[in-house]
This record gives C-alpha cells, structure tokens and sequence, in this order.
C-alpha cells in the first residue's frame, strides 16, 4: 500500500509540474503602418524528449478601428536560429499555422504592416505553443507484469517514472492546444457580436437619417401645396 501511495503522489506531482512548465501566449498587440512586432515564446529542451514530431502551433485573429481600410499584415515564424519557418502575406481576417520545431529555444512570431494597409492593425495572438500533436510508436507506457507489489516497484523506478513524466508533459501540451482552440473560437465569437452590434447601429443610424428626410420632404411638400391655395390679396381699384 505504501508503493501504491508513493505512486500517486508522484504522478499528481508530475501532472502538476507539467501543467506549470508550458504556457499559452494570449496577447493583443497594435501594429502601426510601416512597423513590425515580434513576440517570442521559449521551450525548454525537455519537451523534446517526447517521443513523435513536435509543431509550433498557433492562431491569430486580424481586426482595425478604420471605418474606411481594411488592415492587413505579414505573418512570419521564425526558429530559434532566426530561419524562417513560416510566412503568409495579406492576412486580412484570421490564420492559422502548425510547422515543425527546430530544437529547444525562443521561437518568435513577426508582423509586419506594410504601408499600402493605411491604417493600424489590432493583431490577436490567441495562442502561441509548441505541442506534439502525433505521437511517436514509442511513447507508450510499458506497464510491467508480476504481482501488485512487484509492479509497484517497477512503475516507481526511475525509468518508468521518466515515462510517465514524458506522458504527461506530452498531454498537458495537447491540452494547451484544446484550450487555445477553445479561446480562438470565444474570441471569433465576441468579434462576430461585435460587428453584428456595429451593423446594427449603423443601421438605425442610417434609417433614422432617411425617416427624418422622408419627414421633412413631406412636410416641404405640404406647405407647398398648401401654398397654391392661399387666397390672394384685394386690390381695390382707383376712381
């Protein structure tokens, strides 16, 4: 029973350790014309040990605040060695990258708003991670046979508590991507509300504008007619 305990504690010591050693970067950012900016995020060399191929995954939403452009900018991914591993031009709206990792480092996220876009653009990173979502032939935890104690033993040791770290740092990163996704589509929801609101607005703005010329075109049309049949003045004539 005692192994048995022992075994829990590390494993939820594990799960909490591999929950905190990731993060997801959420971040708003406004890019002038003319301008670029970087965010970078940094991955530990551990995450490297899991087995299959690890990806830099991420989101990002492209909105402004002119009435009269739309923003577009530039989107680049860059390795930790500065080499590009992504790019897409006149991203208008959203977009959506997932390319290989190259080794342990920062990896960085540019965007450039080239001066033909006339006005600043709000740049939404929802999330910005490193996640290996396939896993490798290799990654599974091998449970060992024998008796309840003998098993304890062996699931204890180091070898297989490494495996269960790798396990478990590997989910927690799919979990990053679960809860990004989740984020990027709340976020794309209140965007969608927002530009109903505004339409909305817009709309009674306008319609407002056009009953108030419908009224006073009537009304003109009124005091016109009304004009035709007023009684002309008497003249009296002269002896």
């Amino acid at each position: 029973m005692s192994h048995n305990r022992r075994e829990v504690r590390l494993l939820a010591l594990l799960a909490v350790l591999a929950l905190f050693t990731h993060h997801v970067a959420a971040v708003k950012v406004t890019v002038m014309p003319g301008h670029t900016e970087c965010m970078g995020e940094t991955v530990d060399a551990e995450h490297f040990q899991i087995p299959g191929g690890p990806r830099v995954d991420g989101r990002v939403l492209i909105s402004g605040n002119s009435h009269y452009y739309v923003p577009f900018v530039t989107i680049r991914v860059l390795s930790p060695t500065g080499d590009q591993l992504w790019q897409q031009q006149h991203v208008y709206s959203e977009t959506h990258f997932n390319v290989g990792a190259r080794g342990p480092g920062t990896y960085k996220v540019c965007f450039y708003n080239p001066w033909e876009s006339r006005t600043e653009a709000i740049v939404d990173l929802v999330y910005f991670t490193l996640a290996h979502l396939r896993r490798g032939a290799g990654g599974a935890i091998n449970i060992p046979k024998g008796t309840q104690e003998h098993r304890s033993k062996e699931v204890a040791s180091q070898d297989h508590m490494e495996d269960v770290r790798r396990t478990i740092l590997g989910m927690s990163e799919f979990m990053e991507v679960i809860r990004g996704s989740q984020t990027y589509l709340h976020r794309k929801l209140e965007r969608h509300q927002q530009t109903m609101e505004s339409n909305k607005r817009r709309t009674l703005f306008y319609t407002g504008i056009e009953v108030g010329a419908l009224i006073l075109v009537g009304l003109t049309q009124v005091l016109v007619v009304m004009g035709f049949f007023k009684p002309g003045k008497s003249t009296k004539a002269s002896v």
